[in-house]
């Protein structure tokens, strides 16, 4: 039950794409199709999950005893870069695209790193940073569109507007989240 509850937290109430701001310029800057976005999405969590599991394991049995532990974030880094370059050359023979990408999967696994208890605990965290952000991609469009609608076409403003639909959404999620602390609790 305790990985339900980090998959949830993650996703919904802690979202790494609107807590930390985690990829939000990429959603506002390009626009992806559906085909290209979901190979991004795939090439991401496998290049994201290998990272974490190799990097925590070596965090824990290299890094530890040599008591360097605060080299994590370089090793991270480094493994990140090799298994990135390495699906990529996948995703380019069989594919013939690049959806190549940085900061979001580098952020999410210093993120998992940072905050995940065990093995699993770093895996699924990471999982849910990235669920967190694909999820969010719809709704930005769709808001972007209705913006788009009343404003004029200047990007600075209609970035604004996804800025100030963003912290009203944060809002909405966590008054969910005291909502549903204050019913368990029984006030």
């Amino acid at each position: 039950m305790r990985l339900v509850d980090t998959l949830f937290f993650y996703i919904i109430f802690s979202s790494a794409a609107l807590i930390y701001g985690v990829g939000i310029l990429p959603v506002l800057e390009t626009s992806v199709s559906q085909g290209k976005l979901f190979l991004r999405a795939l090439k991401m969590y496998c290049v994201v999950v290998a990272t974490v599991a190799l990097t925590f394991l070596m965090k824990r049995f290299l890094l530890a005893p040599l008591e360097l532990d605060d080299l994590y974030p370089l090793v991270a880094l480094l493994i990140f870069v090799t298994f990135a370059v390495f699906f990529e050359i996948i995703v380019q023979l069989t594919a013939r695209k690049t959806c190549a990408e940085f900061a979001l999967p580098y952020l999410a696994i210093i993120l998992a790193l940072d905050e995940g208890n065990g093995l699993v605990g770093s895996i699924m965290t990471s999982i849910a940073a990235l669920t967190s952000y694909y999820a969010l991609i719809p709704v930005l469009r769709t808001l972007g569109g209705r913006i788009a609608l009343f404003r004029n076409t200047d990007s600075y403003g209609q970035k604004i507007g996804f800025l100030l639909c963003m912290f009203v959404l944060m809002l909405a999620l966590y008054s969910l989240d005291s909502s549903w602390l204050n019913f368990a609790v029984g006030k």
